[in-house]
């Protein structure tokens, strides 16, 4: 899953895809390096970021998406937002995926997602970017988010979502310890226990600045790669990544260990 930041703000790529014209110019990018789904986002979920205006991010969505319909038809579209009228419009206009971080937690999410039986990613955040990740504590991390995706999926299945159109992101720095972190990429194996894909995006993520001691974004493409590997060898069916080219080599090589 290739991410499109079309936000001024985010955390790596703010400002850098704006544009409609940009915007698209790095899909193309991205798709000629591999990337199965892209996954576009209008508004910046980082730690301490506050809502966006369903306006603004409507304004930011439209015009690009139009463009994607016209240019790129058969592309497999996820929309990263958690406001059902924002999926309701991006639904209506070419997506099939809503990425969202609140989990299904909005009143008339699941709904929509059901109406256009399209897929869903049900992500765990403790808090809400503002503030999640001001002190987030557990009694027992995996069994807390495996609560919440049991209640989440029950939650998606009565209001008619499709058991296949399903997939669980156990939310990598969205509240949640650098130790939290780790222990996720190491439990995958018990998120899968439900059933459902995993997702996991750790991209140029704070955890790996924390490990590596390194401050910019710009510089933690190799964590971000050792990170993911991790991932998908710890079980890991999707990563959600900045660096298309590079994660679609570690796919190819882990699938030709396992297929010996």
């Amino acid at each position: 899953m290739g991410i499109l930041n079309i936000t001024p703000d985010s955390f790596f790529d703010g400002g850098k895809y704006s544009a409609t014209d940009q915007a698209l110019i790095r899909l193309q990018q991205m798709l000629e390096e591999g990337a199965d789904i892209i996954d576009i986002g209008a508004e910046s979920s980082r730690p301490g970021s506050r809502p966006l205006p369903f306006e603004e991010e409507k304004k930011r969505l439209l015009p690009l998406l139009r463009q994607i319909n016209e240019n790129f038809p058969k592309l497999t579209l996820s929309i990263d937002t958690y406001k059902p009228e924002i999926a309701q419009l991006c639904l209506e206009n070419g997506a099939s995926m809503i990425n969202d971080i609140f989990g299904l937690t909005k009143k008339g999410m699941a709904e929509t997602i059901a109406g256009f039986n399209a897929s869903a990613v049900i992500m765990h955040m403790k808090g809400t970017p503002l503030d999640m990740q001001k002190s987030p504590v557990y009694s027992d991390l995996t069994a807390e988010i495996k609560d919440f995706f049991s209640k989440q999926i029950d939650h998606a299945l009565k209001k008619g979502m499709k058991q296949d159109k399903i997939i669980l992101d156990p939310g990598i720095g969205f509240g949640k310890t650098l130790e939290d972190n780790i222990q996720i990429i190491n439990k995958i194996d018990e998120f899968k226990k439900l059933g459902f894909p995993v997702l996991i995006g750790a991209s140029r993520k704070s955890m790996i600045g924390s490990l590596l001691n390194i401050p910019s974004p710009e510089d933690r493409k190799n964590g971000s790669i050792i990170i993911h590997t991790l991932a998908l060898k710890n079980g890991a069916d999707m990563i959600r990544v900045h660096d298309v080219k590079e994660s679609k080599e570690i796919s190819l090589i882990l699938n030709a260990f396992n297929n010996l």
